[in-house]
C-alpha cells in the first residue's frame, strides 16, 4: 500500500471529520441529521437527536460523554418514588424522563413481531403542518403562497429534516437540541504502520463533551481489525445559535404598479401597501385611492389554470385552497383588473412579483360592466366572458337536473378529469397549443360526459351502431322536442374539430375544417368563443326541455 493510501487510513480512523462536526458552534445546512446509521465492514456509527431544555444543557455536559437519551427511548413511563422503604409517589413521564427531555424521532418497535419503524415528532408535523408524503419517503412543507416543498425526508435508517424548520420549532419552543454521537471506525493496520499512538482522554467545550480513543484492536472475533477508533459523546445548540430563518423575519416589501400615465405618455407607477392609499373617510388624502384599478394581462392567470388541484379560477376570483384568496375582475377577454390595495393586502409579495410581470398600463381599459354592478352597486349580475358564463350555467343545469330527476345527465368529473371544466377558459389568439388543450376540455364536458345509460332508456328507435350524440338526437325526437338540431350539429361540429385539430395528426380535413369555421380568419379566441356560446345554448335547451317545469 503506498503512503498517500497509509496517510488516508490514518486520517479516516482518527475521525478527524467527526471531530470537527461535534466541536462546530454552527449547525449544518441546509439538511439536519436527526436520526442516522452507518454499518459498514470498517464503520459502525449512530446519530440521534433530542429536545433538551437549555438550562440542563450545562448539568447534561457534567454527567460525562454518554448519552442521556437513547434510540427507543421517549415512550411513556409512570416513575415509583420510594423513601424510606415507603411509597412516596407515582410520577406519570410522556417521555420516559423526569429530565424534560424530548425525542424528535421515534424508534418503535413490536417485540419483533411485527416490522419496527422510525416516526418523526407529532408535535414537529403540527408545528409546521406537514403533508405525508410516504411514497416518496418525505414530509412536504406548504408555504403561505401555497407553494410545495420537501421538508422532512427519511428511510430505514436515517431521518433529516430542512435545518430552518427546526430552528423556528426550537426558537418557538425554546429548547435546545442535543445530538448524541457514537462512531467506532476499524483499520487492517497497526497503530505504529499508520504512524499513530494510543491515545484514550475527554475532550469538551462550551457546547460539547467526548470521549476521544484511538487504540488497538485485539477482538480475535475479528483479526482482520488491527486497529479501532472511538468518538462517543453530545453537543448542543441552544435556540439563539441556530440559523436564522429569512422567513417572516424581513419587513415586507411592496412593489409599484403602473396606475396611469404623465402628460408625456411615461408610466405612473404607486405602491401598493395599503397603508399607503387613499380611502374615502380622508385616510392619506394624497394618495391614490386603494381602489384604483390595475389592469394585466390575461396571461397572468395561465399559472392558476395550470394548477388546478392548487388555484381555482373562478367568475371575480382568484383563490389557492384556503391559503388565500383574491377578488379580480376577469369578465374581459384580454385583460384582468385587480384593485391597487388588494394586491397588496391579499397577495404575498412573491406572489405580487409575479403579477408585476404582466402589468400594463390602463390606456382606456375600464373595469367590466359586471364588476361595477357587483361592486359599486351592490347588485347581483351574471358575467359576461363565455368561459365563464359556460361553466357557471353547466354546474347550474347539473345540480337542477340531477335534483329534479334523480340521475345525472352528464356524468359527474373523475377526481383526475376535474381540471378540464375548472381550467376552461378562452385560449390566446395564435395559440394552437392551447386552443387544442381547450376543445380537449370542451368535448370532454358535453360529448363523453353524457350519460348514454340512462339517455337511451326505454329509447325505441335505437340501433347498436349508434354513438353519444346519435342517441342524444333521438332521445330529444323521441320525447317529442323541437329545436334541438342546431345543438346536434353543434355537438357533431366540436367533436369533428377535435378529432381533425387536437386528438389526430392535422391534414387536409382540417384546412377544410378551418375553412369552413374561418379559423384562420376569426382567430382561436373568437372561434372558441362561438363555440362557448353554442355550448351556453345547449344548456339553455335542455334547461327548457329536459328539465320539469315548476308546478305552480
Amino acid at each position: 500500500m503506498s503512503q498517500d493510501e497509509m496517510k488516508k487510513h490514518a486520517e479516516g480512523l482518527q475521525q478527524i471529520d467527526v471531530e470537527v462536526y461535534v466541536q462546530d458552534k454552527n449547525a449544518p445546512t441546509p439538511w439536519f441529521a436527526l436520526r442516522k446509521k452507518v454499518e459498514t465492514e470498517v464503520e459502525s456509527a449512530a446519530w440521534y437527536c433530542a429536545l433538551v431544555p437549555p438550562a440542563l444543557v450545562s448539568k447534561l455536559l457534567e454527567r460525562g460523554c454518554d448519552w442521556d437519551f437513547h434510540m427507543g427511548d421517549g415512550i411513556p413511563s409512570v416513575w415509583t418514588i420510594h423513601q424510606e422503604g415507603q411509597l412516596e409517589q407515582k410520577i406519570y413521564c410522556p417521555y420516559g424522563n423526569r429530565d424534560g427531555i424530548e425525542p424528535l424521532v421515534l424508534s418503535r418497535t413490536f417485540h419483533g413481531l411485527r416490522e419496527p419503524f422510525i416516526e418523526l415528532s407529532q408535535e414537529f408535523r403540527l408545528f409546521h403542518n406537514l403533508y405525508p408524503d410516504p411514497k416518496n419517503n418525505r414530509f412536504v412543507h406548504i408555504d403561505a403562497n401555497g407553494d410545495e416543498s420537501e421538508a422532512v425526508r427519511y428511510g430505514k435508517d436515517f431521518l433529516e429534516v430542512r435545518t430552518d424548520l427546526l430552528q423556528a420549532f426550537c426558537n418557538t419552543k425554546q429548547m435546545a437540541v442535543a445530538v448524541y454521537v457514537d462512531s467506532i471506525r476499524y483499520s487492517p493496520h497497526k497503530l505504529e504502520e499508520l504512524g499513530l499512538q494510543e491515545l484514550r482522554e475527554i475532550r469538551g467545550g462550551e457546547h460539547f463533551k467526548y470521549q476521544y480513543a484511538i487504540v488497538p484492536h485485539d477482538d480475535h472475533f475479528q483479526k482482520s481489525h488491527l486497529a479501532l477508533s472511538r468518538v462517543l459523546g453530545k453537543k448542543f445548540f441552544l435556540p439563539a445559535a441556530m440559523p436564522v430563518s429569512d422567513e417572516g423575519e424581513q419587513e415586507e416589501s411592496y412593489q409599484e404598479f403602473i396606475i396611469g400615465a404623465d402628460a408625456n405618455g411615461k408610466p405612473v407607477r404607486h405602491s401598493c401597501d395599503p397603508e399607503k392609499l387613499a380611502n374615502f373617510f380622508g385616510k392619506n388624502p394624497h394618495a391614490p385611492q386603494y381602489l384604483t384599478p390595475v389592469f394585466f394581462r390575461a396571461e397572468v392567470l395561465t399559472k392558476y389554470h395550470a394548477s388546478p388541484q392548487k388555484y381555482s379560477v373562478e367568475d371575480g376570483y382568484l383563490r389557492c385552497g384556503a391559503l388565500w384568496g383574491l377578488q379580480m375582475d376577469n369578465d374581459h377577454p384580454d385583460y384582468v383588473m385587480v384593485y391597487l390595495g388588494d394586491l397588496g393586502r391579499d397577495l404575498s409579495e412573491s406572489e405580487r412579483n409575479y403579477w408585476l410581470s404582466f402589468n400594463i398600463p390602463p390606456q382606456g381599459r375600464r373595469i367590466s360592466s359586471t364588476a361595477f354592478k357587483r361592486g359599486f352597486m351592490a347588485e347581483f349580475a351574471d358575467p359576461n366572458r363565455p368561459d365563464l358564463v359556460f361553466k357557471h350555467e353547466y354546474e347550474r343545469f347539473c345540480r337542477d337536473f340531477k335534483e329534479a330527476c334523480g340521475w345525472d345527465f352528464f356524468l359527474p368529473l373523475h377526481t383526475d378529469d376535474q381540471h378540464f371544466l375548472t381550467a376552461l377558459r378562452l385560449p390566446a389568439d395564435g395559440n394552437q397549443a392551447e386552443f387544442d388543450t381547450q376543445l380537449l376540455a370542451l368535448t370532454k364536458v358535453v360529448v363523453d360526459s353524457l350519460n348514454e345509460k340512462e339517455i337511451t332508456k326505454g329509447l325505441a328507435t335505437l340501433t347498436k351502431d349508434d354513438k353519444g350524440i346519435a342517441k342524444l338526437e333521438k332521445f330529444f325526437k323521441e320525447r317529442g322536442a323541437t329545436g334541438f338540431e342546431p345543438h346536434i350539429k353543434f355537438l357533431r361540429v366540436l367533436q369533428d374539430l377535435r378529432s381533425k385539430s387536437a386528438a389526430h395528426r392535422k391534414g387536409s380535413n382540417y384546412d377544410k375544417l378551418v375553412a369552413d369555421l374561418q379559423l384562420a380568419d376569426e382567430g382561436q379566441q373568437k372561434v372558441f368563443a362561438t363555440l362557448l356560446m353554442a355550448g351556453n345554448n345547449l344548456i339553455g335547451h335542455l334547461r327548457d326541455a329536459v328539465l320539469p317545469k315548476p308546478t305552480t
